[in-house]
């Protein structure tokens, strides 16, 4: 089993989401919604839904699908003021302007790959420290757990 700290964790994720590898990202962001609370369990399940869309988009079928999950992680995530495990979140949602209104065309029945943004968004952190990014670990995620099913 593949055991990380949390913060390993979301970082591999970010890696992950950058390589286009947005399935894993997926993956391992919904290992630590698994975890979360609020708020926080809020934002990261619209990470999830962005990796899904892209997982989607970069396959090129399920329109439908990319529409609807891209807006559901806008809804979820958008408004989020907490902690964001040194992700510039406000640079994602600039970054997501323009994904946003693709799926508004894609709804209105625009091809899924016609005149979409020309990649997806590369997160990038925030400047930070050792102590500013010391997080809470969890029992279940590093000492090997069970994830509870989904």
């Amino acid at each position: 089993m593949d055991v990380l700290p949390p913060q390993d964790l979301f970082d591999r994720a970010l890696r992950h989401f950058n390589a286009r590898e947005f399935f894993e990202a997926h993956e391992d962001w919904e290992t630590l919604w698994h975890e979360a609370e609020g708020e926080e369990r809020l934002w990261l399940q619209g990470l999830i839904q962005w990796a899904a869309a892209f997982v989607h988009f970069e396959r090129g079928f399920h329109a439908s699908g990319f529409v609807k999950l891209i807006r559901e992680g806008r809804q979820k995530a958008a408004s989020y003021t907490g902690d964001t495990w040194g992700l510039d979140f406000d640079r994602l949602l600039q970054e997501l302007r323009p994904w946003f209104e693709h799926a508004d065309r894609v709804d209105a029945g625009a091809p899924l790959t016609e005149h979409a943004p020309p990649r997806p968004p590369c997160l990038k952190t925030n400047a930070r420290t050792d102590e500013t990014r010391a997080r809470p670990t969890s029992s279940r995620l590093e000492n090997g757990g069970t994830r509870p099913a989904s």
